[in-house]
């Protein structure tokens, strides 16, 4: 079956032509980032075409050297997910309270996997919100986060809607409890599990995650990785879950985690802990899947270009840090080579 996601994506697709990415020119953003112009831009990675076209470091670190993508990891939840799903050993249709000892009776059990992938649970939980009871900056001031999320409120004015979905609410506690499902059920701890199952046959070794201070596992993000490594993440999910010949998370997750499931503005739509969000370019917008997180961290691929852009950056709680990172991926789209058949 032919979901949204790769209709809209491969519908523009077509045949990649014979110019070299290699040749691109990349002066017009090293020159905007030189001057200023972009904040804190640490790291550019650009993979087109299943080669690295582009890689450079702005803050005079090593490639080496880590970088916090604060909720940008939160896509690697989803992929967690999906492979706990894949395996038989979860579904997004699971109550998460039952699967986490809650109690019998408990208002929360009607909690599902999937309400929490697509930040719509009935937790009374609004990161943006300073009031709410489940903001995440309360969460990290106790020392056990499980216990935190899992005691969360119910929002009393919370509906599902015709599709089974309740208003949306960006809530980096649930996506904790994600990480805590994916322990349960698999038997394994959460950074351990996807250390093996994601991270291994990318080749990527070298990951910090953040912790509570009872050593707790931040699945909600806050991990801090490579440029390189990030590319090879979103290279997997262009490449429909397949890296290196293998296939690491089902084509059929990575459409249903990449699927708009909410429709956040007219442009704008989230799928599985997964943004979609057009980017500028010469032939006007393209359409892209993104990692997305605070500072202007980002991960996003392009199925016209056959590319994948990796953005890191330290424009933390800056107002425009989303706007100088965008600008950032529109410079690199117009350095690519466009695709066969179209006018930049």
């Amino acid at each position: 079956m032919t979901r949204w996601t790769f209709g809209v994506l491969a519908a523009l697709a077509v045949l990649a032509h014979p110019a070299a990415a290699q040749d691109s020119d990349f002066s017009g953003l090293e020159a905007l980032i030189a001057e200023g112009e972009l904040g804190k831009i640490t790291a550019i990675e650009v993979d087109h075409r299943s080669a690295t076209v582009y890689s450079n470091r702005f803050d005079g670190k090593t490639a080496e050297t880590l970088t916090d993508i604060r909720s940008a990891g939160k896509s690697l939840t989803a992929l967690a997910v999906g492979k706990a799903v894949d395996d038989g050993k979860l579904s997004v249709d699971d109550k998460v309270w039952p699967i986490l000892g809650g109690t019998a009776g408990d208002p929360r059990n009607d909690i599902t996997v999937r309400d929490l992938l697509t930040m719509s649970s009935a937790l009374d939980c609004n990161d943006s919100d300073k009031r709410s009871p489940g903001q995440e900056e309360k969460m990290y001031r106790t020392r056990n986060w499980r216990a935190f999320a899992m005691n969360l409120p119910l929002d009393p004015e919370y509906v599902r809607d015709d599709k089974g979905y309740g208003r949306w609410s960006y809530c980096t506690a649930g996506v904790f409890l994600l990480g805590q499902v994916v322990q349960e059920v698999t038997g394994e701890r959460f950074d351990e599990y996807v250390a093996r199952h994601i991270f291994a046959p990318l080749g990527i070794t070298d990951a910090e995650w953040k912790r509570s201070k009872s050593g707790e596992i931040q699945s909600g993000g806050q991990i801090r990785m490579r440029a390189d490594d990030l590319a090879k993440i979103g290279r997997m999910v262009l490449d429909k879950g397949r890296y290196g010949g293998r296939q690491i998370v089902s084509a059929g997750w990575i459409e249903e985690m990449l699927y708009p499931h909410r429709q956040l503005g007219e442009y704008v739509r989230y799928g599985y802990l997964w943004w979609f969000n057009p980017v500028k370019s010469p032939r006007g917008y393209e359409p892209s899947w993104m990692m997305m997180g605070n500072g202007g961290n980002n991960v996003s691929i392009y199925r016209d270009y056959d590319a994948v852009i990796v953005v890191q950056a330290r424009n933390y709680n800056e107002d425009d840090a989303s706007r100088n990172s965008f600008r950032a991926m529109w410079e690199v789209i117009a350095a690519l080579p466009a695709p066969d058949g179209r006018v930049p």
